[in-house]
């Protein structure tokens, strides 16, 4: 498995996950991140940044690590303005996808006054930064609510992002020169848009392997389980790729010829939705760095976070070494054998035997969990109670929130008499966004938990 070189970019994302750390927990990712040779983080400034910053800072010194400050652009740039509904991203009928500044909000490219504000908060920002910030990087969400109004319906979706793109650009070069920067290239906007120079005044640029399957490396067509996904991934109608896997590689083939010693990747690897399962890629990662260095990819963030860091870190352990040069020597365990052959061991009509595989009664009882949950009011119930006595393994507000949240939006389940709070953490698309309200004064996390463990006495369910 040996890689033959070190990758230049070695290390972890977070993602949006901050407030779900405790200090001690941030302490000892990042400390262990040091004792890997890892050498960088992409740390959410939306979603933490702010609360932990000093903590942030202080150990990412102390352990070799460099920080790549991102930014959701649309909710923290316009956020500096009198910001309105009507600049945000349309439906066809004209109603904007989101009514407030969250994770989700993308503006329309034909507001005027929306561009300006864009640039004028980007500038904002890049002057509140500390000195300590050499790099940042600015994204959007999920891609998948962009804007439908008359004017931008004609467009594909990466060319209805890439003017906010190019203020960002303009931003930097004029407010702060001194600084690396980037951005992403995600669900949606895989193609590359018409307007390329602004990639080339960029330090790097990161490749999201969003819908990817994580048990089977890029290029392999035997995903074809996931086909469905290619259409939530691609921009264009008719993608020349029947799997996600497949139209990743075609897609990075593009970026890194035409953008040579600039691309790196975004993994998610601990994959939030899943709750804090392991997904068994680990003999898929290691053949996908193989292809990174043939394309000259310069290395690889992994989404990754304590909250169910242990369930992964024999994992991360192996990459780690790969990342470094080294040859990890892995080989995959039965489990992992299977689902190279196609099986998913949480499906309900999956073949792998939960009881014979897992001999770890705490991450066998987890499986069972998501494999069987079946949208009681008692089964809600003791898989909360089971994720939170086992915090040290699993990430139970995330959890938590996402059972009720995703119940009540596909109508499995219904709440009666909640409080102010509840109603307001289930008006949030995204668990962060109400995190992030959370008053500096108070624990965000406790906060949680206890909304969390108050829809569990609350919650009741459609028959």
């Amino acid at each position: 498995m040996s890689q033959n070189k070190k990758f230049a970019i070695r290390g972890f994302n977070p993602c949006e996950s901050l407030l779900r750390h405790s200090p001690e927990q941030l302490r000892t990712f990042l400390r262990r991140m040091g004792k890997m040779n890892l050498n960088t983080i992409i740390l959410h400034y939306d979603y933490g940044w702010k609360r932990y910053q000093d903590l942030l800072l202080s150990e990412c010194e102390a352990n070799g690590i460099n920080i790549i400050l991102m930014t959701f652009g649309p909710r923290t740039f316009l956020s500096y303005s009198d910001w309105k509904p009507a600049w945000f991203a349309k439906k066809e009928d004209g109603t904007p996808f989101t009514n407030r500044l969250e994770c989700e909000t993308y503006p329309c490219a034909f507001e005027p006054e929306a561009l300006a504000a864009y640039k004028y908060g980007a500038i904002q920002w890049l002057k509140s930064l500390p000195p300590q910030i050499k790099n940042v990087h600015m994204r959007a969400a999920d891609g998948l609510m962009f804007c439908q109004c008359e004017k931008c319906r004609v467009l594909p979706d990466h060319e209805k992002w890439q003017p906010f793109v190019d203020l960002f650009t303009e931003a930097v070069l004029e407010t702060r020169p001194d600084l690396e920067f980037e951005t992403d290239i995600y669900v949606k906007r895989y193609n590359i848009p018409n307007h390329r120079e602004t990639f080339h005044k960029m330090q790097h640029i990161m490749y999201d392997t969003f819908y990817r399957c994580p048990s089977l490396p890029l290029g392999c067509d035997r995903d074809i389980f996931n086909s469905g996904l290619v259409k939530h991934a691609a921009t264009e109608p008719n993608p020349d790729a029947v799997t996600p896997n497949m139209y990743h590689l075609n897609r990075l083939k593009e970026w890194t010829t035409s953008f040579p010693g600039k691309m790196y990747i975004h993994e998610n690897a601990m994959a939030q939705s899943y709750y804090g399962n392991f997904q068994f890629g680990t003999m898929a990662l290691l053949e996908d760095l193989k292809l990174y260095q043939q394309l000259g990819v310069d290395g690889v963030c992994y989404e990754a976070y304590e909250p169910g860091y242990y369930q992964f870190n024999d994992m991360f352990e192996v990459l780690a070494k790969a990342l470094n040069g080294e040859d990890p020597d892995y080989q995959p365990n039965d489990v992992e054998k299977q689902i190279f052959n196609g099986a998913r061991p949480y499906a309900p009509d999956s073949p792998i035997d939960l009881d014979k595989y897992f001999t770890d009664p705490v991450q066998r009882q987890q499986m069972h969990f998501y494999r069987e949950y079946d949208y009681s009011p008692a089964m809600y119930r003791k898989y909360i109670e089971f994720a939170f006595a086992h915090e040290d393994r699993f990430d139970p507000l995330f959890l938590g929130y996402n059972l009720a949240y995703f119940g009540k939006y596909y109508k499995k389940n219904k709440f009666q008499k909640l409080s102010e709070g509840a109603e307001l953490m289930l008006s949030y698309r995204k668990l962060w966004d109400f995190m992030e309200l959370v008053s500096a004064d108070q624990d965000p996390r406790k906060v949680c938990r206890d909304i969390i463990f108050e829809l569990a006495d609350k919650i009741e369910f459609y028959s």
